[in-house]
């Protein structure tokens, strides 16, 4: 019967110890890079998000007079109008201290912007209505990226 030199088994532990770190190796920094590229599907799908939000809320109020571009607080502001029972009430979404925000009241009442409830972060909204019945938006994400979106409002039309 043949011994085995202890050489052939330290190599053999020595091979399995070099795979076994490389093998982490990867997988940590497969792992950084994963979490790299989620971050910044995060960032960008959170303004896309808040741009197809409002763009929903606008189709949801299609009716004539019943949205409108505007200011609120800072920047530009979206108003939706809606009547139930004889009140008006007002929504408005706008951007405050980095968040969009929206906020319902009754339509006149004056109200501080800190009031709204946060929806998802942003960084600011531009609301123009460069031809009747069509509004542009203009949200800046938190990416710093601007998206637009043209909401035509079928009943103006």
């Amino acid at each position: 019967m043949r011994r085995q030199s202890g050489a052939g088994t330290l190599a053999a532990l020595a091979l399995t110890c070099v795979f076994g770190v490389t093998l982490l190796l990867s997988l940590a920094a497969g792992a950084g890079v994963y979490r790299r590229v989620a971050d910044r599907v995060e960032e960008s799908s959170q303004s896309r998000v808040s741009l197809s939000y409002v763009t929903a809320r606008l189709h949801g109020c299609d009716e004539r007079g019943m949205a409108e571009a505007g200011t609120y607080g800072d920047g530009g502001a979206v108003f939706l109008y809606e009547e139930v029972d004889g009140l008006t009430y007002e929504t408005i979404l706008y951007v405050y201290d980095g968040y969009l925000m929206e906020m319902l009241c009754e339509k006149g009442w004056e109200q501080d912007a800190k009031f709204g409830e946060p929806v998802s972060p942003a960084q600011a909204l531009e609301v123009s209505e460069p031809a009747p019945g069509l509004l542009r938006l203009v949200l800046t994400g938190p990416d710093g990226m601007a998206r637009t979106a043209d909401v035509y409002m079928r009943s103006e039309g």
